[in-house]
């Protein structure tokens, strides 16, 4: 069997592809991504040769579609895996920058930017792998090599709309120097897996960060939300925000005539039922453990009702450990050290939805007899409460996913769908909460390690014992 056949009856049709971006990067001549209603997805630019089809081993050896072996990776970065709901950690913290013009410019407390910009500005750093909104098409985001302040920051704020980044790997093998990679967990697991097998550009990276990363979804979402405002689809986007304005912020949108369209961040969020991605459905990830620093929004009646911006913050590496130090010491981060129940109450809804929601997603795909990946470790026991919660959820993605859903609901105006959608929101969070929070803490995880899968990373590193070039 072809590996271009595995990735179609393994990866593709049974819906598993994270849209990482690495199979395309790894082999651009070979592969391109076609969007399609399930995201961009690759599909070969011709028929294969024999010898092309093999040159697909490394892109399968690393494909996030697959799962990974997150034990192994774990050792391999010398992490030591305490918990298994957030990962490895030495630092918990809730912080921001001080800069009022990068918090301000950011998704939530700038803490990313800011010491992205502190690396490269010390010459820790050459370059910054960033995914730029707007960078070749307005309403597109696109992966970049920034390689200073200004690019770091018109690369800042989220983007909930899937985006291959590591289609950007031809470019980290042609730069000269040390790379920082800020990815969504899917993009760093395979970068990570580059590293162990030797691959060059990869080994550049000498620090990663990533955001906390719950749902995404296809970028339809955003054409639903202007039919609803009565714009065709025609109608050229041209400009395109998803957090303006003060944290949380807002989604905003300014279209060819002029005119622009705005929505809380908790009003637009009822698109996520109807466009929401299947890669974030069965990714378990969520706190990014496999980054060097991982960043999220600080949900808290306190922060909330502050404003201004607050991010909760995981510090994993050593590198990651001095470089905050650094930055608090100089006053240009402003840092609380917080407990591991104080992070788990912050996110507890959306570690509930991927350490338990994601696994039984994938039982419920294995049944079905579909391939699933294997992350190399599993939730020991889901309560039976937790299972009837996950069926009123799934099926919900279900119906929403239908197209007479999607058509439907992009005929409703944002001012009657947003606020009965957050009072549904609040309302089944409030409900759910004592079913979906009872035991999460207390969730114990069985390793299952993929020796086979890890063995395939490890050959193809021919020999050498790759390790990281950590800064």
């Amino acid at each position: 069997m072809t590996f271009w056949t595995r990735f179609q009856n393994e990866v593709i049709r049974p819906g598993n592809c994270t849209h990482c971006g690495g199979c395309v990067g790894l082999n651009p001549d070979l592969l391109h991504f076609q969007e399609t209603e399930y995201g961009p997805l690759p599909h070969p630019r011709r028929h294969f040769t024999v010898g092309e089809n093999n040159s697909l081993e490394l892109a399968w050896a690393v494909c996030s579609g697959r799962g990974a072996p997150y034990p192994e990776l774990f050792e391999y970065l010398n992490y030591n895996p305490d918990n298994w709901l957030i990962g490895p950690y030495s630092q918990l913290f809730t912080g921001f920058a001080t800069d009022p013009a990068i918090r301000n410019r950011c998704a939530s407390g700038g803490v990313i930017s800011r010491v992205l910009i502190h690396l490269l500005e010390s010459g820790q750093l050459e370059g910054a792998v960033v995914l730029c909104q707007g960078l070749h098409s307005p309403e597109l985001a696109a992966p970049v090599i920034a390689t200073n302040r200004q690019q770091i920051l018109a690369a800042a704020q989220s983007i909930y709309a899937v985006t291959p980044v590591l289609t950007i790997l031809p470019d980290m093998a042609a730069f000269q120097g040390r790379l920082a990679f800020v990815g969504l967990p899917e993009q760093v697991v395979t970068l990570r897996m580059l590293q162990v097998a030797g691959h060059p550009a990869a080994q550049k990276v000498v620090f990663v960060a990533g955001p906390y990363t719950g749902t995404n979804m296809y970028f339809g979402a955003v054409r639903a939300f202007l039919r609803a405002k009565g714009v065709p689809d025609h109608i050229a986007i041209t400009s395109l925000q998803w957090r303006a304005g003060e944290w949380p912020g807002y989604l905003q949108v300014e279209i060819s005539d002029g005119r622009i369209f705005r929505a809380k961040k908790f009003y637009y969020n009822y698109l996520i039922p109807f466009y929401i991605s299947r890669n974030c459905q069965i990714t378990p990830d969520f706190t990014n453990e496999l980054t060097d620093l991982s960043v999220g929004d600080a949900w808290s009646p306190k922060f909330e009702k502050a404003g201004g911006g607050h991010s909760v913050i995981i510090v994993r590496s050593k590198k990651a450990q001095e470089t905050l130090k650094d930055l608090q010491k100089s006053g240009d981060l402003a840092l609380e050290s917080i407990s591991f129940d104080q992070v788990l109450a912050m996110h507890s809804h959306m570690l509930d939805f991927k350490k338990r929601g994601a696994f039984i997603r994938l039982e419920a795909q294995r049944k079905r007899g579909l391939p699933v990946p294997d992350f190399g470790y599993k939730p020991e026991h889901i309560p039976q409460g937790r299972r009837l919660a996950e069926m009123i959820i799934s099926s919900c993605f279900a119906l929403g996913r239908r197209h007479w859903a999607r058509w439907f609901v992009s005929k409703l105006p944002l001012e009657f769908i947003g606020p009965i959608f957050d009072i549904i929101r609040k309302t089944w969070k409030t409900l759910s909460k004592p079913t979906k929070r009872r035991g999460l803490g207390d969730t114990t995880f069985i390793v299952t390690l993929n020796d086979s899968r890890w063995q395939e990373l490890l050959l193809l590193s021919e020999g050498t014992n790759s390790k990281l070039n950590r800064i």
